[in-house]
């Protein structure tokens, strides 16, 4: 599934840094990984020669972490690009049938000085391929730990099949990592209308017990003891935001796995939304699909 790996720059060491979140998979398998920078376009009348500085400057730069790349094995191309940066990143994944986009959520430090923030979440809610992204707050967790593997990793469901679509991917990154993984479904306060059919039926009038929710995510746990990966599943009831954020340190995860979409399953949550608050402040990288 991971064979074209899309890998946006802009000379910052904090968007460098993904690449050692993705090393393992470069290296054991015969994916490509393809390097680009996104510059502005030169405006018509205005002075070129800093323009210029900033091209030279991307092109040595990716020149120099392509070789570095292909000295330890990997299959690495780079690419200049020039206009909006979200527009030509998501331009870029969709030309190159990106299987994976990985991407750190800040940069303004490198050449291209790209407000990443926004460009990342834009990138989040329009991209047809999976992404990896990364914070500030993963950069410090890896400069203090010797470990850049993903040994735990947490995924959030709300029992629907939608956001369940993010499991093949779970399942290839723990077989890469050699990865436990943690099934989490937090509920809020809603009305009983929104509980599934197939519970309303059983417990009429009666909101979901944990022991419900499980019984309700057994397929999904099945099918990754199935790929014979450590599984176990938790129940929260609270934000779902705020949960996912709590259980991640608690479990110390080391990678949060969902999907763009839900609110067909029993918490009905705004995955695009939740999905955001947790890349602004968790302190591992999240690994999101867009479920269509």
């Amino acid at each position: 599934m991971l064979k074209k790996i899309l890998v946006p720059l802009d000379g910052s060491k904090l968007a460098e840094s993904i690449l050692a979140r993705v090393d393992r998979i470069l290296y054991a398998t015969d994916a490509v990984v393809t390097l680009i920078a996104v510059l502005p376009e030169v405006r018509a009348g205005s002075d070129a020669g800093p323009w210029r500085k900033a091209e030279r400057e991307a092109e040595a730069y990716l020149a120099q972490l392509v070789s570095a790349l292909e000295k330890k094995g990997a299959r690495a191309v780079s690419q200049q690009l020039y206009g909006d940066p979200a527009e030509k990143i998501l331009q870029a994944a969709e030309d190159g049938k990106s299987s994976l986009i990985a991407m750190s959520t800040h940069g303004r430090t490198g050449f291209a000085r790209w407000v990443r923030g926004s460009v990342a979440e834009r990138v989040l809610r329009e991209a047809r391929c999976p992404l990896l992204l990364t914070n500030p707050l993963d950069l410090d967790n890896q400069l203090r730990s010797s470990s850049e593997g993903f040994r735990k990793i947490l995924v959030p469901l709300d029992g629907s099949a939608r956001s369940a679509k993010i499991l093949p991917l779970v399942k290839e990154f723990a077989r890469f990592y050699d990865s436990g993984v943690t099934i989490l479904c937090t509920i809020g306060n809603y009305p009983a209308a929104a509980v599934p059919q197939t519970m309303a039926v059983v417990y009429p009038d009666v909101l979901p017990t944990e022991s419900m929710i499980k019984e309700e995510l057994e397929p999904y746990r099945r099918e990754i003891v199935a790929a014979k990966i450590p599984v176990e599943v938790r129940v929260q009831f609270g934000l779902p935001s705020e949960d996912i954020l709590k259980v991640a340190e608690q479990e110390q995860s080391d990678l949060i796995a969902m999907t763009t979409h839900g609110r067909s399953g029993f918490s009905r949550w705004a995955f695009g939304s939740v999905a955001e608050q947790v890349i602004r402040h968790c302190r591992v990288p999240l690994l999101v699909s867009r479920a269509t």
